[in-house]
């Protein structure tokens, strides 16, 4: 993983890159987050499958990486899955409620498991936001999950209003 940040309207993005022997490196998605939130490798490396170039850019056309966002002053942390695929010809509806993230129609769907050893379960928050982006051609969603408090899910939420996926 790579990340170049760079500090605009007062949030910082987060240019996430991965690479492949083969494919070189591909960009997933440009994350904006407010300054206090961080990003991080997750525990396990990105893995591509597939790369395309649109706008004299590569992008992750198939693929799917694990990041850890977390603001250390109030100790919040959110683990982020990317998962990337190129547009299906038959798109599944995904029932949730609408945002637009960076103009693009999505939904966001929440959810919360149990998890943990059985004698120290514990509920887990999940906010997924699935959408299409025709401009690069792939159906992008990224799945939020952690301890964090609402107030936490809500500022990265903001946050991915902004996102750029191409």
């Amino acid at each position: 993983m790579r990340s170049k940040e760079i500090s605009i309207n007062n949030l910082v993005n987060h240019e996430i890159y991965a690479g492949n022997p083969l494919l070189g490196e591909s960009l997933f998605v440009t994350l904006h987050l407010p300054p206090q939130w961080q990003l991080a490798p997750g525990v396990s490396r990105p893995d591509i499958s597939a790369s395309h170039e649109r706008r004299n850019r590569y992008w992750v056309a198939n693929g799917s990486g694990w990041y850890v966002v977390y603001d250390g002053d109030r100790r919040w942390a959110l683990e982020l899955a990317i998962h990337i695929r190129l547009l299906p010809k038959n798109p599944k509806i995904i029932t949730g409620e609408p945002v637009s993230i960076n103009g693009h129609p999505a939904q966001i769907t929440w959810k919360t498991k149990r998890r943990g050893l059985p004698w120290q379960r514990h509920d887990v928050n999940f906010m997924t936001v699935d959408f299409d982006c025709q401009s690069s051609e792939r159906h992008l969603q990224l799945e939020f999950s952690g301890w964090c408090p609402q107030e936490g899910f809500d500022e990265v939420l903001e946050a991915l209003r902004h996102l750029k996926c191409h």
